[in-house]
């Protein structure tokens, strides 16, 4: 099973934005009232983290009655990926509206959190699909870690 598309394209653009920035900015730091040091970069990575699982929840909210149970497991384990893969970037407000929409997606799904993952499939086959879900993640997670 392939990468969701989704979730390959939405990294990929958060990705592109950080290199964007890297290769016009540099180390630019923006200073903070509070003397704290935030750079132009971080600031960056934060709004397109932020606006890519934004839309993502709300997508997902808004057609909340057309996803089957089975895809709602899915899509829950896929918001859980969300949340672990960008924590750094994402802000209060945008982690519990994932959260939230985690929640939503179980509660559809008929699982309430129990035999989550069932909806990636059964032995061997949800077993790639989540070693699949790992292995973007760690890649994503080495495209955005400062050097």
């Amino acid at each position: 099973m392939p990468f969701p598309p989704y979730l390959a394209a939405s990294f990929l653009s958060i990705v592109r934005c950080r290199a964007q920035v890297e290769r016009a900015l540099r180390t630019a730091t923006l200073r903070r009232p509070d003397s704290e040091k935030v750079t132009y970069q971080f600031l960056a990575l934060r709004t397109a983290s932020d606006g890519v699982v934004e839309n993502i929840c709300l997508e997902l909210r808004s057609k909340l009655n057309l996803i089957s149970p089975h895809k709602a497991d899915v899509f829950a384990i896929h918001m859980q990926f969300l949340i672990n893969t960008l924590k750094k970037y994402l802000s209060d407000e945008v982690v519990s509206l994932a959260s939230d929409t985690r929640r939503m997606m179980l509660s559809k799904a008929g699982t309430g959190g129990r035999g989550i993952g069932k909806g990636m499939g059964n032995g061997p086959e949800g077993l790639t699909a989540l070693e699949n879900l790992e292995r973007l993640g760690r890649v994503y997670v080495l495209c955005l870690t400062d050097n």
